[in-house]
């Protein structure tokens, strides 16, 4: 040993635990540099996205607005509009019609383009358009119906005709339309355009701020960050996003795209933004800086992972040296990847091992709870915009609301339907909502949701309207219609002691009819919001049990437009729905003035010249119709007018159906003919039978399964074998010139064509037939 003491165990540790420190201090180094530069990596990456996120959602907003302003030129440019700026009496003769076609129009525009909420026509004489209503006077019309941001009727005309407004926005404000509240960004262009000491009002679209957001979303997440658009003057035009976290346009560099780095209230914090060359507006995303931290965690975490793995190694290598033996070491890692539930081998070092444990496994446990989470949100939207379209009416068959209904996983069915709106009101019920308000009406409303849930043993879906409103879809059974009203209404009583207990609120419910259908639950909704108003603090208002005078006939453009389908379709039973639910509205527990009863009948009029038109018809029958459509608006009543449009519509119906017929035998005798005349040609095609009958490819594909029941390509194929069979039977033709006869270019295709149809080779069938044995038969 040269003099030499052997270490001992001890020692042999002691420098193996030295040398660990170095190296584990090494590592420390090098993994903090690490992180230190991916962080700035990281850094600029989120930047950079963020900002490449930001102009993407500029330039589609920019696309969305530039349709907004055609709108508006179209509106301004329009030939009818020009007629009634100069117009003395607007609500008389010919300018009636003129507004009402404008109001039609109107309607069109806000279903073309979802940003729009309203667009409203206001003449400084005082008339007023909207798609809402056909005509009104501005006066009556505003802040009954609709009201713009708390301004009087003075106040809002004067900020629409004080100066001459050429594609105008003003920031996001509050709108009040049918008595709900939504925001809006207006866009105000005077008329005419282009006179500017004489013009003569104003063209209003309103953006719903909601899809402004919507648009903007995919910028920065609402609740990690903030965003906004600013005009060029500094005014802030709409945003969404974390109140704290905007920042100034003053900050931002002058340039078109970039970033700015800030600090306030502690926090560090990244204002991104984009400079529109189309409108000069900003675009500004800010993003907390401990967004970019978040995302260095799975860095972060590595870099502790590796820290503790040389950690364990170094310890075990201490071990190996002390004792010569791995194998304790080795079954502590069986066990660890045995609780997590592998059953794959460990691997041969333990540094891999734990790696395995702490990356692989970590990134499926956290993949799948992302997964997770996004599958929920995305669901309940999906069930969020089922109700809204259902109750809105967006369906036109029962047949739509089931499949969508059973897809989403919804319990609504029953016998009959019922829509309970339910208001929470406080004792002060003009005061202004504030934070602390909010909070306790989301408190209220989940009592509602928890006490209707627990205590109403019914099927039912809750939709939150907006913050004071919700309202109960409700599906009965035959048995449980007896006692809904008795049960409803003590259930109601105990959550209104609980409310107001509790939070100092009240309850007031409206409670629309039964319907016997899912489809037809917005009826019973308008009920339900009808008798809402007229429901005290504490009491049930029943829709059944109001009887009043309408000021205003019920035909919303939107029943219009689905009716006008539906006869189209000739679907009879659905249109005798749709009038059945007109006279019950018109004529059931109310009554209709005399002037509504005429403006009611003039709608009706129209809608039955739009399908009279729509129809071919013959000169007899088309003048019988014109007798009918006049003699819809000699009706005094209510009643005796729905009836005679129920004759009407039913009749346009039956039309628009044997027409429907008439045009299907008519194809079906076009494809026959014109198939058994063309199938021996080589190159035909689907295009070139679309080409011959002057019709789309896509609808001739349709007439084939519908008239002939069988694609193009089976019908096709079909007259070729049943040709190529009978050709077989004479042995004079040989197989060869029988491809060619029957529309095949190449004799292989056909060998191959007739193999697959019969089962067997052309030859082996002519064989088969030669020796008198019956062919197989088509599979």
């Amino acid at each position: 040993m040269n003099g030499k003491a052997m270490p001992g165990m001890r020692g042999v540790f002691l420098q193996f635990i030295i040398h660990y420190l170095i190296l584990l201090a090494v590592t420390s180094c090098i993994g903090g540099y690490v992180y230190s530069r991916s962080f700035d990596k990281e850094k600029r990456d989120v930047i950079e996205s963020g900002i490449d996120r930001l102009e993407q959602s500029m330039a589609l907003l920019d696309v969305r607005l530039n349709e907004v302003r055609s709108v508006a030129t179209q509106i301004a440019l329009d030939a009818g509009l020009s007629r009634l700026i100069s117009a003395k009496l607007p609500y008389s003769g010919e300018d009636y019609y003129a507004m009402k076609e404008i109001s039609e129009r109107l309607a069109t525009y806000k279903l073309s383009n979802r940003l729009i909420r309203e667009v409203i026509v206001y003449l400084d004489e005082g008339t007023f358009i909207s798609s809402v209503h056909t005509t009104a006077s501005a006066e009556d019309f505003y802040g009954k119906v609709i009201s713009m941001g708390g301004l009087t009727y003075d106040e809002w005309r004067e900020q629409l005709l004080r100066d001459y407004q050429y594609a105008a926005y003003f920031p996001e404000s509050s709108l009040v339309l049918g008595g709900r509240e939504h925001r809006v960004v207006s866009y105000v262009q005077t008329v005419p355009i282009g006179a500017l000491n004489t013009y003569k009002g104003a063209i209003v679209v309103l953006l719903d701020a909601r899809e402004l957001s919507a648009l903007l979303t995919g910028a920065v997440d609402p609740g990690q960050g903030a965003v906004q658009v600013i005009a060029a003057d500094g005014t802030v035009v709409t945003g969404f996003g974390q109140e704290g976290l905007r920042g100034e346009l003053s900050a931002l560099p002058s340039d078109g795209r970039g970033y700015a780095e800030r600090v306030e209230g502690g926090a560090r914090l990244l204002d991104l933004h984009v400079r529109s060359t189309a409108n000069g507006w900003t675009y500004m995303a800010t993003v907390p800086r401990s967004v970019i931290s978040d995302q260095l965690a799975p860095v972060r975490n590595l870099y502790l992972s590796t820290m503790l793995v040389t950690l364990l190694a170094g310890l075990a290598i201490a071990i190996i040296l002390s004792y010569r033996s791995s194998r304790p070491v080795d079954r502590i890692m069986r066990k660890l990847v045995a609780g997590f539930g592998e059953q794959a081998a460990v691997p041969e070092r333990s540094v891999s091992a734990w790696r395995y444990l702490d990356g692989t496994i970590g990134d499926l446990l956290a993949n799948r709870e992302a997964l997770r989470r996004d599958l929920d949100r995305q669901a309940e939207v999906a069930r969020a915009t089922f109700l809204e379209r259902l109750l809105r009416g967006g369906f036109s068959k029962d047949s739509e609301v089931e499949t969508v209904r059973v897809h989403m996983g919804l319990d609504l069915a029953g016998e009959a339907f019922h829509a309970v709106a339910a208001e929470v009101r406080s004792f002060e019920p003009e005061q202004p909502l504030t934070p602390d308000m909010i909070r306790q009406l989301e408190l209220a409303r989940v009592l509602l949701q928890e006490s209707c849930e627990s205590e109403l043993p019914y099927s039912m879906r809750i939709y939150p309207l907006d913050e004071r409103r919700t309202v109960l879809l409700i599906g009965l059974t035959t048995a449980q219609t007896a006692t809904f009203r008795d049960r409803l209404e003590a259930v109601a009583a105990v959550l209104s002691a609980r409310l107001e207990e509790a939070l100092g609120l009240e309850l007031a419910l409206g409670i629309g009819n039964a319907c016997d259908r899912l489809i037809r639950i917005r009826n019973s909704f308008d009920e339900a919001l009808e008798a809402l108003e007229q429901a005290a603090a504490g009491e049930s208002v029943y829709y059944a049990d109001l009887r009043q005078q309408r000021q205003d006939f019920y035909y919303p453009t939107d029943v219009e437009t689905r009716l006008i389908h539906l006869v189209k379709a000739g679907d009879t039973a659905e249109v005798q729905a749709i009038l059945e639910e007109l006279r019950q509205r018109n004529t059931g527990a109310v009554r209709l003035p005399s002037a509504m009863t005429t403006q009611l009948a003039y709608q009706m009029k129209g809608t039955g010249v739009k399908l009279r038109k729509s129809i071919e018809v013959d000169e007899e029958t088309a003048s019988r119709l014109e007798r009918q459509l006049e003699a819809l608006v000699e009706q005094r009543s209510a009643a005796a007018l729905l009836e005679q449009g129920t004759a009407l519509f039913l009749e346009l119906t039956e039309l628009a159906r044997s027409r429907q017929s008439g045009q299907k035998d008519h194809w079906r005798e076009k494809l026959v003919t014109l198939m058994a005349a063309r199938y021996r040609d080589d190159d035909l095609s689907l295009s070139r039978i679309a080409e011959e009958l002057g019709i789309k490819e896509k609808y001739v594909s349709q007439l084939f399964k519908e008239q002939l029941g069988e694609s193009f390509t089976q019908h096709l194929e079909r007259l070729r074998m049943d040709e190529a069979r009978t050709l077989l039977g004479d042995p004079e033709v040989p197989v060869q010139d029988i491809s060619r006869l029957c529309g095949y270019a190449a004799p292989n295709t056909f060998y191959k064509a007739f193999k697959r149809y019969y089962g067997v080779s052309p030859t082996v069938y002519r064989q088969q037939s030669m020796a008198g044995s019956s062919a197989d038969q088509p599979r």
